[in-house]
């Protein structure tokens, strides 16, 4: 029994090489294809990623009456606080998301108050 499971074994991983070994890929890599890993998902419309001291994307234009979300991608809380006082979004923990809706055309620099001396700085163009 033991003899036959063997047997069985050895050409099941025979059978293995020689199919894999008809799996060349046409690259000049002699390993097969490089794997890239998986696509960075976009964004969605109108939101702002924070994460790692920073806003993405770091300048946003969208339409008068359209409806900004900040959504925080860090372990820590970030804030989206205009530099001119039109909105605070207040503290935004990790994990969560604020919105803020801008009716007025103009260009709106804000940022991260607990990090804009890290440079973490943005700004919202509205049309």
């Amino acid at each position: 029994m033991r003899a036959a499971l063997s047997l069985a074994f050895g050409a099941t991983l025979l059978s293995l090489v020689f199919v894999s070994s008809g799996c060349k890929s046409s690259s000049s890599n002699p390993y097969g294809s490089t794997p890239t890993g998986p696509s960075p998902t976009p964004s969605p419309a109108n939101t702002v990623l924070m994460q790692g001291m920073a806003f993405s994307p770091a300048t946003i234009t969208v339409s008068v009456g359209t409806t900004v979300t900040w959504k925080n991608q860090d372990s820590y809380a970030h804030t989206s606080t205009s530099d001119s006082g039109v909105w605070d979004t207040g503290n935004i923990a990790g994990g969560t998301s604020a919105t803020t809706t801008f009716n007025t055309a103009g260009t709106y620099p804000y940022h991260c108050t607990y990090h804009v001396s890290m440079g973490m700085k943005g700004t919202v163009i509205v049309q």
